[in-house]
């Protein structure tokens, strides 16, 4: 969801991020040579820092952004950059709501058709990322859509309260399968992931927490709008990946998980859209609405 800056706005922002690098002990005695803006957002916007001691990427968190812990944050791409998936973290300072991490030279967004011919290697790497040992929060799906689902009370709709219904039953008949926890990225789209060096990188943390591993599954499916062939191919090196550790009810669970993704994404870019007043997060939100739909009518 980012988007560039104006020139001025740009160079006030830099100039202000420069500012708080100072102030860190991470920048002491470095010489700035280069400071650009890479995106900007209410919750986060990112930069890209180079002194005469290395090439950074700065990410400034908003004030108001709540519900996330950072040290979570930093420990899962701790983990993730250990095991080759993710640039390393560097530094987070949670009173300057900075987290420095390595830069990734000419690294850009891999496109759509990328990522179907390289669905075996995404594969492999999810599988990876799923089974790393990380303390952290576990996601309940139910619950969270309620938490979602109370923060947007005041702007309840009729229409909002058709699609309720097979919703929550979707995430409540989830439970009835056997969950698969591992550590999911929880935001797979290609703005959260790089090609650099003719390898796929993991980015963004923000909300990677123990989850079941259908979900981040399930987010690939959607984003990229895999195929069933697609589909297939990415379950079955998915499962080859984990060996017998996969669950064997991942199949079964999968048009129920896609429900409840889309169900995800539809109330948190309702709740951005109200929030920021941006008409890209009204359209999401209705595009996921209507995937919605479809889902739970097919």
């Amino acid at each position: 969801m980012a988007q560039q800056l104006s020139a001025t706005t740009a160079a006030d922002s830099s100039s202000v991020i420069w500012h708080l690098c100072q102030q860190l002990e991470f920048f002491a005695d470095h010489k700035p040579l280069l400071l650009k803006q890479l995106t900007q957002g209410k919750r986060t916007s990112s930069y890209q820092v180079q002194t005469d001691r290395g090439h950074y990427v700065v990410r400034h968190y908003g004030p108001s952004v709540l519900g996330v812990c950072r040290q979570q944050e930093l420990r899962c791409q701790h983990a993730a950059a250990a095991a080759g998936l993710a640039p390393a973290p560097l530094c987070l300072n949670n009173h300057q709501r900075m987290l420095i991490t390595d830069f990734l030279p000419d690294a850009l967004p891999p496109s759509a058709a990328h990522i179907r011919q390289n669905l075996p290697e995404l594969a492999q790497k999810l599988a990876t990322l799923h089974q790393l040992p990380v303390q952290t929060a576990v996601l309940d799906p139910w619950l969270y859509l309620q938490q979602l689902k109370k923060q947007l009370e005041s702007h309840w709709t009729a229409q909002a309260e058709k699609i309720w219904l097979p919703l929550i039953t979707a995430a409540r008949d989830l439970q009835y399968f056997q969950a698969d926890i591992g550590l999911c990225h929880m935001d797979l789209h290609v703005q959260n992931m790089l090609l650099w060096q003719n390898k796929l990188w993991l980015i963004d943390f923000e909300y990677c927490q123990l989850a079941d591993v259908v979900f981040d599954l399930v987010a690939l499916i959607v984003q990229f709008e895999l195929s069933e062939a697609e589909q297939q191919l990415l379950l079955d090196n998915y499962r080859a990946s984990r060996r017998d550790s996969c669950s064997t009810q991942l199949v079964e669970k999968l048009a129920l998980a896609k429900v409840v993704y889309a169900g995800f994404c539809w109330l948190w870019y309702w709740q951005e859209e109200l929030e920021n007043q941006d008409p890209r997060y009204k359209q999401a939100a209705a595009d996921c609405y209507q995937l919605l739909l479809r889902l739970v009518q097919s």
